[in-house]
């Protein structure tokens, strides 16, 4: 990691890194904007009667080329919305392929199928799909709306001997059945629900769309629109399947993360999460705790929850270093009775580095490493600091009773630090019955974070801080609520 110096703020960093993602997200794009419509004139080939020659002729070679003016203009819109609507996002190493990939993955195959088989076989809502799941939601919609009408301007191209109205109709089954997709498999984190979101859109919209459709030609007759309709129902289904296979694959092979797989790795059956219960039992039900009320706050200002959830449950697991030596896993016997402050300190501090360490050597998702690296901040170890001082007459340097940060970078890593802290306190005072009260007792444990400049890296706004601690008002009782005693 490069040295920051002191005239070098952390913002302009952030400005260099974003116009160099950009010129190298901008050169990859270009490339792949004018390969593409080749490669699709290849593919074609391989599937028809026509010669090389004929796909490659000088009149095709110029719409080619004029065809990869518009993708490296619709790769280069992409850029723009994510640059300015999730820098984060934009900013990862892995979103330019992940877009790249996608797109040429389902522009290649696509040619052969519609060639062989029919037009509305094309499985362009897996593009939709995949971006949806791995980059951004909004984004997909875009991608859904666009892919069609590219993709039957390429073919167009390709054979313009082909039936115009297939290539429309099926262009607005493509576009119509992407959407109901997007919409009804929304905040869907396991596999089973959504497969059959996805089934019954296959089979309820996008069949009877191209059947009408189908049947809207002069020409029309019942059995070549059931045939279409058919055939846009196993485009969806076989949209569905290649999602299903590849989604792991590009997890790997990208680094990133679906909602699914963060489910997943947060059950009490993997592995980190099983040694933490055994080896660390309080700081696991803390961190099981924390999870519900990262996942709620996540929610309320629109952030993903399941990785709040996951985030939540992952920030300390540095502690299984050394469990004894943090206080939810002690009970009669205190290591740091035995040591000075500053070894105490050493010791507490260094979870956050290990926790993020022990996240990447089990090949988590990095999301999860930052999160354990920066749910602390550079906060001051206040408890062994005062130890200290009441210890010796001389000055404390406070900079050596701090965690060594980063600061937090994203809403996520802001929303652990806020529900680590609100959550460990009502823990440990319990919870005000005078809801005035307990509304003081969480806004000034925010607010004390906010002084402390804790947040300065951090896109939290103070709306967010709001809906925040209203939501940590309403999910904290209902978690820590009291019972009935029964008598005897």
């Amino acid at each position: 990691m490069r040295e920051i110096t002191q005239t070098e703020s952390t913002s302009t960093i952030k400005k260099k890194d974003a116009r160099i993602t950009w010129v190298r997200t901008e050169i990859l794009f270009l490339f792949a904007s004018f390969g593409l419509p080749y490669l699709m004139g290849l593919f074609f080939y391989l599937t028809t009667r026509y010669s090389l020659l004929d796909i490659f002729s000088h009149e095709k070679v110029i719409r080619y080329a004029l065809l990869g003016v518009v993708f490296f203009f619709t790769f280069t819109f992409f850029s723009w919305y994510l640059h300015y609507r999730k820098a984060e996002v934009f900013l990862h190493k892995s979103t330019k392929w992940i877009l790249t990939t996608t797109v040429y993955f389902s522009f290649l195959l696509s040619p052969i199928l519609a060639n062989v088989l029919s037009p509305f076989i094309v499985p362009l809502v897996f593009c939709g799909l995949l971006i949806a799941l791995l980059v951004d939601e909004k984004l997909a919609y875009i991608v859904n709306a666009v892919a069609p009408t590219l993709f039957f301007l390429c073919y167009y191209v390709l054979n313009p001997v082909t039936d115009m109205f297939s290539l429309v109709s099926s262009g607005l089954v493509q576009l119509l059945s992407g959407c109901f997709m997007l919409v009804t498999t929304k905040n869907r984190y396991t596999r089973l629900s959504f497969l059959l979101k996805c089934l019954a859109v296959g089979l309820l919209v996008s069949f009877p769309i191209a059947m009408i459709s189908s049947l809207l030609r002069v020409d029309a007759d019942v059995e070549s629109a059931v045939i279409s309709g058919i055939f846009a129902s196993v485009s969806v289904l076989s949209s569905l399947a290649f999602f299903m296979v590849l989604t792991p694959l590009f997890e790997v092979a990208f680094g990133l993360y679906s909602n699914f797989r963060l489910e997943e790795i947060c059950t009490s059956d993997a592995p980190l999460m099983e040694r933490l219960a055994k080896e660390a039992p309080g700081t696991y039900n803390h961190s099981i705790a924390m999870a519900t009320l990262a996942q709620d706050c996540a929610k309320a200002i629109g952030e993903n929850a399941s990785l709040a959830k996951a985030g939540a449950c992952y920030h300390d697991v540095g502690k299984l270093y050394n469990p004894i030596c943090f206080s939810e896993n002690q009970t009669t016997y205190n290591p740091h009775d035995n040591y000075i402050p500053e070894v105490s300190v050493a010791l507490i501090t260094r979870h956050t580095k290990e926790g993020a360490n022990l996240i990447r050597k089990q090949r988590l998702p990095e999301a999860l490493a930052q999160i354990a690296q920066e749910h602390h901040g550079d906060q001051t170890v206040s408890y062994f600091l005062n130890k200290s001082i009441r210890m010796t007459d001389e000055k404390m340097n406070s900079d050596l009773f701090r965690y060594k940060g980063p600061r937090p970078s994203t809403k996520i890593s802001g929303i652990i630090m806020i529900v680590d802290t609100v959550e460990a306190a009502t823990r440990a005072q319990g919870i005000n019955k005078d809801p005035v009260l307990f509304r003081a007792f969480i806004h000034k444990l925010i607010n004390d974070k906010i002084e402390a400049n804790q947040f300065s890296d951090c896109p939290l706004t103070f709306k967010d801080f709001t809906l925040i601690e209203e939501t940590l008002l309403k999910s904290i009782p209902a978690i820590y609520h009291q019972r009935i005693k029964y008598n005897k």
